[in-house]
């Protein structure tokens, strides 16, 4: 197993399964103590195999922004949901989810990039004049 120092220097980090119960719901069988259990399976992931991702970030800033976006627009009933699924209109979903980037947006403050900065500032603004558009209907 590799340390954590290696795993940052590579982009690939190791899963390990804690899970006390097995797949069919059965718990699992401890032979050694929790604290010195060695793990039963470990899987090897890297994020460069992953598409939008540069080396140095394992999730675009911008795309986590935008996959919230959606999400209110979704909830907001100003986009449809994806093919197969029927998520009714939660005005209040919406509102917590505007809020969850406000949030986001004044604890970043200062670490982002300016091109960082302006996309969640332009995105929060769209959103809250579709929610007052949506919520004068």
């Amino acid at each position: 197993m590799t340390s954590d120092n290696e795993n940052s220097r590579d982009g690939s980090f190791t899963v390990v399964d804690k899970r006390r119960f097995d797949t069919s719901g059965q718990p699992k069988e401890e032979s050694q103590p929790s604290s010195q259990a060695q793990p039963e399976t470990g899987t090897q992931f890297t994020h460069r195999d992953s598409p939008n991702v540069s080396d140095d970030e394992p999730v675009a800033f911008n795309s986590f922004i935008m996959s919230l976006a959606t999400q209110a627009l979704v909830q907001m009933g100003e986009m449809p949901p994806p093919n197969g699924m029927e998520i009714p209109i939660d005005i209040e979903a919406a509102r917590q989810t505007i809020d969850i980037l406000a949030m986001l947006q004044k604890r970043t403050r200062g670490n982002l990039a300016q091109e960082e900065v302006r996309f969640i500032e332009e995105v929060l603004h769209s959103l809250r004049v579709s929610f007052i558009n949506r919520k004068s209907r």
